[in-house]
């Protein structure tokens, strides 16, 4: 899989480029209403097929922990009792803040979202609001001029997508119109009030991505790395608090976590992979965060800190490697990442130790024939 496809991880098909008003759309009352279409809708679920294949055949799914995946598909389930089957949630590998609906019921959901949230409220937050976008057709309300149609084929076309049908499809970058996202909260927040959802969490699934996004300096152009996107969130999830208080209900931290462990893993490895080494820090670096995290996060802390070489000194890597030993003393990887590091400042007896020690746990790892390089280098420095 290329990295070039997490840029556009984020699509929903969504208007024609003719830019032709739809009359009347009406909304899904039950699986069996989806099998009923006008031509104009079953134009755009062509395409939304199209695209799912093209998606599947990238292989841009998370498919590395079923158990996860099923987890997902349970909560919409929860959500949305009579789409059984019909509204299906798929994990893509994408570090990048975002959800999206297709019009035929396929949501997909960016792992790296997935890993910032902190309990299953939070998740059936964003469930809730973008399965209002498929049951209530939103893609059929939404309009696009010709000139942002084009403007998004060209970039499917540069990153070597093609562009489906005649129909543009459009990326939740833009998201729907102010009227049709404050429509999807008012669906989501009953649907949590029926689900049994804590309403009280809701609000709060986006504050945190929020405070990450404002932050980093975050201008990716997905619609939850939006800050009038997040704000109006936020918003339109208080007022409806105000209005319908919550006395508590479902917010199954410890299950979320628990159930996302290797997901929240995968995700610090993809951004390491994309370089984007300042949201990794900026997630390890809280207190409030670090118990979502095993206790051999802090290798990862290192790894960022040292990518980022010119906004923090090696020190705090290293220190950040031996934390990730001392918190956990078989995970073999930071005790490469620490000998390499006292090898480079040439503390070769030192090294040595803990290059050796990263052979112990893994002979045939990863660094293996590296490391042994390093120790010969060593063996004939210190002699």
């Amino acid at each position: 899989m290329t990295r070039s496809i997490y840029l556009v991880m984020s699509i929903v098909l969504s208007a024609t480029v003719t830019g032709c008003a739809t009359t009347s759309t009406g909304k899904f009352s039950n699986a069996g209403d989806v099998t009923r279409h006008s031509a104009e809708e079953e134009r755009l679920w062509e395409q939304a097929r199209s695209f799912d294949s093209a998606l599947a055949a990238r292989d841009s799914v998370y498919l590395d922990e079923p158990a996860t995946s099923a987890y997902v598909q349970e909560v919409m389930d929860r959500l949305y009792p009579e789409f059984k089957s019909t509204i299906r949630v798929q994990l893509i590998r994408s570090p990048q803040l975002n959800a999206f609906a297709l019009p035929n019921g396929s949501i997909y959901f960016n792992v790296g979202l997935a890993a910032r949230l902190d309990n299953e409220a939070q998740l059936a937050t964003v469930l809730a609001h973008e399965g209002a976008h498929f049951v209530n057709k939103h893609s059929l309300q939404s309009q696009r001029n010709l000139k942002n149609s084009a403007a998004f084929a060209n970039t499917l076309a540069m990153l070597g997508i093609p562009f489906i049908g005649d129909f543009a499809a459009l990326s939740s970058v833009y998201g729907y119109s102010q009227d049709l996202e404050r429509e999807a909260d008012e669906v989501a927040f009953e649907r949590l009030q029926q689900a049994g959802y804590d309403t009280r969490e809701a609000a709060k699934t986006f504050i945190y991505l929020l405070e990450e996004v404002e932050t980093l300096g975050i201008e990716e152009p997905f619609f939850f790395s939006s800050h009038p996107a997040l704000r109006e969130r936020i918003e339109s999830f208080n007022l409806l608090s105000l209005a319908q208080p919550s006395d508590g209900g479902i917010v199954a931290a410890e299950r979320y976590r628990e159930m996302t462990l290797k997901l929240r893993i995968a995700v610090l490895e993809y951004d390491l992979a994309m370089n984007r080494c300042e949201s990794v820090i900026l997630v390890l670096e809280r207190d409030d965060v670090q118990a979502r995290y095993p206790a051999y996060a802090a290798y990862y802390l290192g790894e960022a800190y040292r990518r980022c070489g010119d906004n923090h000194p090696i020190e705090k890597a290293m220190h950040a490697y031996q934390k990730a030993i001392r918190q956990n003393p078989d995970f073999a990887p930071s005790y490469h990442a620490l000998g390499v590091q006292l090898y480079k400042q040439k503390k070769y007896r030192q090294s040595r130790q803990y290059l050796q020690r990263y052979l112990d746990l893994q002979p045939d790892g990863e660094h293996a024939g590296y490391t042994r390089h390093y120790l010969q280098v060593i063996d004939k420095e210190t002699r």
